[in-house]
């Protein structure tokens, strides 16, 4: 069969291990690991699932190789043992069992960087700071210590080789433990494993060797490190090229290349405002001074990896996320079905989120990530009529859900669109991934005969409702307006009015009024557009509760484009031309051709709730039900939908 995407279909080669394709999935942590440390069947169950949807490699989360060093993974039992061994075995037969390969990434703890779930002194390559608690110290590694750490990669990579896996990647990235022994921004230590370039790389050299001893000259060893940190005092492109070089002279068989760390914390995990395959760049700059195969994650769509690969900038493309929320990718673009395959958010509101709660991770858009076994789309008992009211993206995934399942499924769509609030919030440019998702939703629906009524306000009184057998509630929510003086003057336009209908916003000055995510992503697309913008909000920080691995980035391009922010400014009086202010007890009024409200939404409750009431056995679902993210709405239609027995 004729593939639009050639390159991405090509075979590739890492050292002497050949790969069926070039898309490679990329390391992220799931939580879902057994006590232990040992794989859980949901693990293996996750893993697998990937493996059959077509990819060429899959990379692991890392594996701690030992808990004995660093705190946050002491309760990682088995590293070093045959039940770690075993556990590897049973995750590559059943990547293998799919015609995938399984590079094991080996990691020995997070050290200054490990999230606070411990009161225990962390540790680092030196004295310096712990990066969520900077006012403590971390304490240094001993010599011993570090032996332990070089013999324990030995014992993982014999235990790699019995495992069946069938390559090994060094986890030196992201801050981690082996990055904080390579940057001087760390690695304050004067004896042999610090100072002068060779001292700083000693421990990864020694890593290399002894995992070379017990896996022969022929078994590909790789190496994931960032191109550079982003930050100031941070590992420059400049140092990361002379380690490039340097470890392809020890032997390593290819490089995992992306960018940054936590310091500056908006490439671990690149949101919506970094782009497309926004790391390759840095990429290609590690690839034009090395002859050894680089991947490269950030992000990539399909057809921007295809072109990458195609120019020469990378060999392989790395897919974390978006496989994540649909794993059966690389067989959809095999067989030509680009469009049914279910685009990544870039939202990290459930596979990022969770890490920092301690929980097993998932995903917005896709609830079985992870619970495969847990939720099968399996046909259901009885069919059932279903009637939906809202076609928002939570009614639209119960109607998926539930249509799947066998349901005949009915959407009561008050407008003569469906997408609800996505539509007003995939205006910005970079928010295409919410356009197309809601694209993907409404194919899907398309597909699986899902009947659509438009321009069709439902309320308890409806008809339709007393002829089905469920009722799936998603009404949504609606702008807050506060009785705020001259709010209703032509000048001040609700946000999602203002994503709609953009001739509504007159002049060159622009002042959003709200600095939550909505606020600022409305600013963000005016100033990109070419406005003079300013953000007011009353508390005392831009979009306060928002993920840091989406504020940092968020906060760093509004600041690219300085776009001004007044913070603790209350908003007392609208005018024609300006807005009147306290600040500090201070009254200040400032000039604004237009004025954007985003002050949040309350949701539809009172309707949602008189047909619950009507309907007792009905499901509200969505921001009818609590106000919340995308995550929110998709993941609680999910449920409702597949809840229909």
């Amino acid at each position: 069969m004729k593939t639009n995407y050639p390159n991405l279909f090509s075979r590739g080669q890492i050292g002497t291990l050949k790969l069926k394709n070039r898309m490679v999935m990329a390391p992220m942590g799931t939580f879902s690991e057994n006590r232990d440390g040992t794989p859980s069947k949901a693990q293996l169950d996750y893993y697998e699932a990937r493996a059959k949807g077509g990819l060429g490699m899959i990379i692991t989360e890392v594996q701690y190789v030992t808990n004995k060093t660093d705190p946050w993974i002491d309760y990682i039992t088995s590293a070093g043992t045959d039940e770690q061994m075993k556990g590897w075995a049973l995750l590559t037969e059943a990547i293998h069992a799919h015609q995938c390969k399984v590079c094991i990434q080996l990691g020995c703890g997070l050290g200054r960087n490990a999230f606070p779930f411990s009161d225990d002194q962390m540790v680092s390559a030196s004295e310096v700071p712990s990066f969520y608690f900077p006012d403590q110290l971390c304490r240094a590694f001993t010599i011993e210590e570090i032996k332990d750490i070089i013999e324990s990669f030995r014992i993982a990579a014999k235990n790699a080789i019995v495992a069946e896996a069938d390559a090994v990647e060094i986890h030196a990235h992201s801050g981690y433990i082996l990055d904080q022994f390579m940057t001087p921004a760390w690695n304050k230590r004067t004896d042999e494993y610090g100072g002068s370039f060779e001292n700083r790389m000693r421990i990864v050299r020694e890593i290399y060797q002894v995992i070379r001893e017990e896996v022969g000259p022929d078994f590909p060893v790789l190496l994931r490190m960032a191109a550079y940190h982003d930050f100031d005092g941070g590992r420059t492109l400049e140092e990361s090229i002379e380690i490039a070089k340097y470890v392809e002279d020890l032997g390593v068989d290819a490089l995992d290349i992306d960018l940054g760390c936590y310091e500056r914390k908006q490439w671990v995990v690149p949101a919506i405002y970094a782009g497309d395959s926004c790391m390759a760049e840095a990429a290609y700059e590690i690839k034009k001074v090395v002859d050894i195969p680089v991947l490269n994650a950030g992000s990539h769509t399909p057809e921007s990896a295809e072109q990458l690969i195609a120019d020469g900038k990378i060999d392989f493309a790395m897919f974390g996320r978006q496989v994540i929320a649909d794993p059966d990718m690389p067989d959809k673009l095999k067989n030509n079905q680009r469009e049914d395959v279910r685009p990544c958010l870039l939202c990290n509101e459930v596979c990022v989120r969770r890490l920092y709660q301690n929980r097993v991770i998932s995903c917005a858009i896709n609830p079985q990530a992870v619970f495969e076994a847990n939720y099968p789309l399996t046909p259901a008992e009885h069919t059932r009529t279903v009637a939906i009211i809202g076609g928002g993206p939570g009614g639209m995934e119960a109607a998926r859900v539930a249509a799947i399942k066998g349901h005949t499924v009915t959407i009561y769509e008050k407008s003569d669109r469906l997408g609800g609030q996505l539509i007003a919030a995939y205006t910005p440019p970079f928010k295409s991934r919410l356009r197309a998702f809601v694209e993907w939703q409404k194919r899907q629906l398309k597909n699986l005969g899902v009947t659509v009524v438009y321009n069709k306000e439902m309320t308890e009184a409806s008809p339709e409702l007393a002829e089905a057998d469920e009722v799936i509630i998603a009404v949504g929510a609606v702008s807050i307006k506060p009785n705020i003086p001259g709010i209703d003057l032509p000048n001040v336009v609700d946000v999602m009015e203002a994503h709609l209908n953009g001739d509504k916003i007159k002049g060159e000055k622009v002042i959003v009024a709200g600095g939550g995510l909505s606020g600022c992503d409305s600013a963000l697309e005016l100033v990109m557009d070419g406005k003079q913008v300013a953000i007011v909000e009353m508390l005392d920080e831009i979009a306060p509760n928002a993920l840091l691995d989406n504020r940092n980035p968020l906060l760093f391009k509004l600041e690219d484009y300085k776009v001004e922010l007044k913070t603790g400014h209350k908003i007392t009086e609208f005018k024609e031309g300006s807005i009147v202010v306290e600040h500090d007890n201070v009254t200040e009024e400032l000039a604004a051709d237009t004025v954007i409200t985003s002050f949040g939404t309350k949701s539809l409750s009172a309707l949602a709730n008189k047909i619950a009431d009507a309907y007792p056995s009905a499901t509200i679902i969505g921001d009818c039900d609590e106000i919340g993210q995308v995550a929110e709405a998709v993941r609680g239609g999910f449920f409702a939908g597949w809840a229909i027995r």
